[in-house]
C-alpha cells in the first residue's frame, strides 16, 4: 500500500534542494511570528467543502486527520494512535488518541471521528472528497476511543484517504450551530484560527494544548503565530522575502529559483512534488466529445517546449501519464512523447474538421505555472488549425467555474496524492468528485474498481498501468508536466521541512532563531 508513495518520494528527494532547513545549535526555540507569503486567498475555510490547495495548505495546521503522511511518505499515527485490519480486509479498528481537545475546549472522542467521515460521505454535504469513502459500509464508535470502519469490500487506499489533509475531524456542535465551518473553523490542530481578512491576511495562533510532542517530549508547535499574507504576484512575493517583509514564501516562481538560491540570506527547499498538470478538455462539449479531436491535440502539443519555456526548465518535468515518473505505479511510455503534426492533422480531418476550429481556453491568472503555458499551447495547437481564445480569471472566480464545468478547455491539475488511487479515481472515474472533464469510460471504471479492491502491490501495478494506458488511448485530458514546488525562507527560520506531497505540515516544527 505504501510502495508507490515511498518510491516517488525517494525520487523526489533526489531533486530536493535543502530538504530540511538547517538546525542551529541549541535546538528549537519557542515563540515568534512567522510571516508567510502566500499565492492566494483560501477558497472557503471548511476543509470538507473544498479541494482548493490554498485552503488545504493554510487550514491543515488548524485541523488533524486520523492518519498522517510523514515527510518520507509513510502513513503514521495522527488522531488514531494505532489500527488493525481483519484478515479479510473488511473491518478496520482504530484506537483514538486520548486527551485531545478541540479549540473550543471540548474533548475529542470517537463519535467526532464517525460524525466527520459521515459528513464527508453525506451527499447533502456535496464534499468533493465523498468518493474517498464510497467503499465504506458502516462506521461506528464501539467505545469513547475506538472507531470501527466496515467496508463493502477490501479497499487498499483507505489509509491514504484518511490521511488526506481535507478529510479532517471536526466538532459536530459547531457545524450544526453555524451550518458549516467557513466562519468559525475549529479543529484539534497545533494552531487556532483567529481571523481572516480577504485579499490581506489569515492569522493562526498557537494552541496551548495540542497533543503532539517533539523528540524531547516538548509540546508542539514552537511558533506563537503564523500570519499568512496574500501576495499573488510571484515576483513581488520573492522580493518581499529578499527585503525581509515576509519570512517564508510558497510557490517560488521558476524564474526566481536560481536567484534566491544564490542569496546568502535565503534558503530554498523543495523539488518535484506529487501532482500533475494537464490541458483539461470538457469531453461533453463538441467537438471535444470526439476522441480523434482529443488525440489530435495530444499529438500537436510539445510538452518539453512548455517545460523549457513557460517553466524556465526548473518548474517541472514532462508528463508521460498522470502519475509522476519514479512512482512504482507510473506508466513510462506514451505515444504523445513525440510531436506528430501530420498525424494530428489527419485525425482532425477524420473527425470532420480539416480546417480546424475555434475554441476558448480558460485559465487562472493567479498561479503562474497554470497561466504561462497558455500562449505556448495556443501557438502549438494553431499549427493544426485549432485557434484558441484565451481568457483568465482570479482563482476565487476560476475554481468555482471549473467545478460547475462551465468551460471548454483549461490548464489545471491536482496535488497532494499519496496513493495511485488519488491520481486516478477522483479525477477520472465516472463517479469521481474531481472529474471536471466529464469523462465516462466503463472499461476505465472497471479497472479502477478492481485496483481499489486489490491488496497485492504487483497486481495493483498491473491494473493501474492498464488504467493509465486507457487514459492515453481515450485522452480525457492532455498530460503536460509534473510541477516542482519550492518554498523559500529567511535564514532565521529553522526546522521547516518540505513535504513532497505539497503539505505544509512542516510548519508544526518550524521555529525562529534570534
Amino acid at each position: 500500500m505504501r510502495r508507490g508513495l515511498v518510491s516517488v518520494v525517494v525520487a523526489m528527494l533526489l531533486l530536493v534542494t535543502g530538504h530540511q532547513i538547517t538546525q542551529a545549535q541549541g535546538g528549537p526555540r519557542y515563540g515568534g511570528t512567522l510571516r508567510a507569503g502566500m499565492q492566494t486567498d483560501p477558497v472557503g475555510l471548511d476543509p470538507h467543502l473544498t479541494t482548493a490547495t490554498a485552503t488545504r495548505n493554510m487550514m491543515e495546521n488548524v485541523f488533524d486527520t486520523l492518519v498522517l503522511v510523514s515527510s518520507e511518505g509513510r502513513y503514521v499515527p495522527g488522531l488514531a494512535e494505532s489500527w488493525t485490519v481483519s484478515a479479510d480486509g473488511i473491518t478496520w479498528t482504530f484506537a483514538i488518541r486520548r486527551n485531545v481537545k478541540f479549540h473550543n475546549g471540548r474533548a475529542m472522542t470517537a463519535e467526532d471521528v464517525v460524525y466527520s467521515i459521515n459528513r464527508i460521505r453525506d451527499p447533502r454535504t456535496r464534499s468533493p472528497r465523498a468518493g474517498d469513502f464510497a467503499e465504506v459500509d458502516t462506521l461506528s464508535a464501539s467505545g469513547p476511543y475506538t472507531v470501527v470502519i466496515r467496508l463493502k469490500r477490501p479497499f487498499s487506499p483507505l489509509l491514504a484517504k484518511l490521511s488526506f489533509s481535507t478529510n479532517v475531524i471536526v466538532p459536530k456542535e459547531v457545524v450544526e450551530r453555524d451550518g458549516d465551518l467557513n466562519q468559525n473553523p475549529i479543529g484539534t490542530g497545533p494552531f487556532r484560527f483567529v481571523g481572516y481578512t480577504p485579499q490581506q491576511r489569515l492569522t493562526l495562533v498557537r494552541s496551548g494544548d495540542y497533543w503532539e510532542r517533539d523528540e524531547n517530549s516538548r509540546r508542539l508547535p514552537y511558533l506563537d503565530r503564523i500570519e499568512f499574507v496574500f501576495l499573488p504576484d510571484a515576483v513581488a512575493r520573492a522580493t518581499a522575502l529578499r527585503g525581509g517583509s515576509v519570512d517564508w514564501i510558497e510557490y517560488v516562481p521558476s524564474s526566481e529559483v536560481k536567484s534566491l538560491q544564490g542569496d546568502r540570506n535565503v534558503e530554498v527547499v523543495g523539488g518535484l512534488s506529487a501532482n500533475f498538470r494537464a490541458l483539461y478538455i470538457n469531453n461533453s462539449r463538441a467537438p471535444f466529445n470526439n476522441v480523434r479531436v482529443r488525440q489530435a491535440m495530444a499529438y500537436a502539443i510539445n510538452k518539453k517546449e512548455i517545460v523549457d519555456t513557460a517553466l524556465f526548465g526548473a518548474g517541472g518535468i514532462v508528463a508521460t501519464s498522470v502519475i509522476p515518473p519514479g512512482n512504482y505505479y507510473a506508466l513510462t511510455r506514451s505515444p504523445y512523447n513525440t510531436v506528430d503534426l501530420d498525424r494530428a492533422k489527419r485525425l482532425l480531418s477524420e473527425a470532420g474538421h480539416p480546417n480546424g476550429f475555434e475554441a476558448d481556453l480558460y485559465v487562472t491568472s493567479t498561479y503562474d505555472f497554470l497561466r504561462t503555458p497558455a500562449e505556448i499551447i495556443q501557438a502549438q495547437l494553431g499549427r493544426i488549425g485549432i485557434r484558441l481564445r484565451i481568457t483568465a480569471a482570479d482563482w476565487n472566480v476560476y475554481l468555482p467555474t471549473m467545478f460547475q464545468k462551465q468551460y471548454v478547455l483549461s490548464i489545471l491539475g491536482t496535488s497532494g496524492q499519496s496513493d495511485p488511487d488519488d491520481f486516478l479515481f477522483g479525477n477520472f472515474h465516472s463517479s469521481g468528485g474531481l472529474n471536471l472533464v466529464n469523462y465516462s469510460d466503463a472499461a476505465f471504471d472497471r479497472l479502477i474498481d478492481q485496483g481499489r479492491a486489490t491488496a497485492s502491490e504487483t497486481q495493483r501495478k498491473r491494473i493501474y498501468e492498464q488504467a493509465q494506458q486507457r487514459l492515453l488511448d481515450t485522452v480525457p485530458m492532455v498530460f503536460l508536466y509534473h510541477s516542482t514546488q519550492y518554498e523559500a525562507v529567511r535564514r532565521n527560520v529553522r526546522g521547516f521541512e518540505h513535504w513532497p506531497n505539497t503539505s505544509y505540515l512542516g510548519l508544526r516544527r518550524t521555529w525562529m532563531a534570534p
